[in-house]
């Protein structure tokens, strides 16, 4: 790419910075998502605030007055909590790590960080990479605000600064109606994701296998909006792989 300020980065880059290649789930920087934070950080080290928007991510609005807002607002880091941790299903497996007290989570899809706020959880991130005791890898979503909470940092809610109703991990939104969602502004959108993407994450993440079947359930009438996209072995395979994954979940596995 031409543009000086597009950075580029892969895995190695991030173990370069001292930080663990561990994760449970997925991918390094799936599961790690503020590693490449931490490499922003070191190749622009000087700027008062760092803003992350993931791919699939929107800011309906001005992202500048969003900013400004939160910087007026004195937090160092500005997410979106989680309020369900009882209920969550990565809470269990950080129990050796957090006590339940300091456990926190967020779904960080956006955020903002203070300078300081951010060398801080790249320190911290570090530190435990030294560790050899550590039998379960903190995922971001819990890593980041319980860290901060441990550190005294003063934090704001992404509710604060806009509408959150179609901000959430599932289902997903489809990037040509972002235009009719009828949110208003400003308002966080998360996940959106073009026809592919947005037929894949049906297909991955819908909980009942009896939706793969039945005509009327909300994943087979989202997806008649794409007639002969989806075959019906596709349904099949998507039925079986999710039908595995509930029943590891069953069993306890991350």
């Amino acid at each position: 790419m031409p543009y000086d300020k597009v950075l580029r980065t892969n895995q190695g880059e991030m173990l370069e910075l001292g930080l663990a290649d561990r994760y449970e789930k997925g991918s390094l920087l799936w599961w790690n998502a503020d590693y490449t934070h931490y490499q922003v950080l070191n190749v622009i080290p000087d700027y008062d605030y760092y803003l992350f928007v993931e791919y699939d991510a929107c800011i309906l609005g001005s992202i500048a007055e969003f900013a400004n807002a939160a910087i007026l607002s004195g937090a160092e880091t500005v997410f979106h909590p989680r309020d369900d941790l009882d209920g969550w299903w990565w809470t269990r497996f950080h129990k050796n790590l957090y006590s339940s007290e300091e456990f926190r989570g967020a779904l960080n899809c956006v955020l903002m960080h203070s300078n300081r706020a951010l060398r801080y959880l790249w320190q911290r991130r570090r530190e435990m990479s030294r560790r050899t005791d550590i039998d379960f890898w903190p995922l971001s979503e819990t890593f980041v605000p319980t860290e901060l909470h441990r550190g005294g940092f003063a934090t704001a809610p992404l509710s604060r600064f806009g509408d959150l109703s179609r901000y959430h991990w599932f289902p997903p939104i489809l990037e040509d109606d972002l235009d009719t969602l009828g949110v208003q502004e400003p308002a966080f959108v998360h996940p959106v994701r073009d026809k592919a993407g947005y037929i894949a994450s049906l297909l991955a993440n819908t909980n009942a296998v009896k939706d793969y079947f039945l005509p009327g359930s909300p994943m087979r009438q989202a997806l008649a909006r794409f007639p002969g996209e989806v075959t019906r072995g596709r349904l099949y395979r998507a039925a079986l792989a999710r039908g595995r994954t509930a029943l590891r979940e069953r069993l306890g596995a991350p």
